[in-house]
């Protein structure tokens, strides 16, 4: 999974050194692509029904990853430093720029309310880690994220879940089998 941060984490890079402004790259080991659906719909004429394409895509269930949280839990911090900014823990509201902060350029680059969502990837790999296709997730937002299970007894890799919802999904081929990992 490649994640570009969004605009309002990437502001906050300067003060936190563990948000960087590069994407977040994890290691997905589970996920389901969500049903892509355009319904049809029942036209009643002169005594049939027809049915036809309702050019409509119904709004997608939230995405849900299992993710491997890496050693120093970067990436598990960066996903919960997200959740922070859609409800403060300790303030209770938003907490990303206040509107009287944004510039004129940045509401018309960023739109109503898309400082804090981003545009991330699930690259699916073949045997040899070549991408033969990209699944993109736009205006995306974290909703949820799991908890860890660890024991130092045990010495396992930690996993964890997040949930994502977004607005748009596009499945992308590579022009080229490029080596991602």
């Amino acid at each position: 999974m490649v994640l570009e941060l969004p605009h309002v984490l990437r502001k906050r890079s300067t003060e936190d050194d563990l948000i960087k402004i590069s994407p977040l790259q994890m290691s997905v080991y589970g996920t389901v692509v969500p049903t892509i659906a355009v319904p049809s719909v029942n036209l009643g004429y002169a005594g049939q029904h027809l049915n036809l394409t309702s050019y409509v895509r119904p709004n997608y269930e939230p995405l849900a990853i299992n993710f491997v949280v890496d050693n120093t839990y970067h990436n598990y911090y960066v996903l919960w430093k997200w959740l922070e900014v859609l409800n403060h823990p300790t303030k209770n509201s938003y907490s990303g720029t206040a509107a009287n902060e944004i510039t004129t350029d940045e509401k018309t680059r960023l739109g109503n309310n898309k400082e804090y969502q981003t545009t991330f990837s699930i690259l699916a790999l073949n045997e040899y880690n070549d991408v033969v296709l990209e699944f993109k997730y736009y205006n995306a937002f974290i909703v949820n994220l799991g908890g860890i299970n660890y024991s130092y007894r045990e010495g396992e890799i930690l996993e964890c879940t997040a949930q994502f919802q977004y607005n748009q999904l596009e499945v992308v081929r590579p022009t080229t089998q490029t080596a991602f990992l």
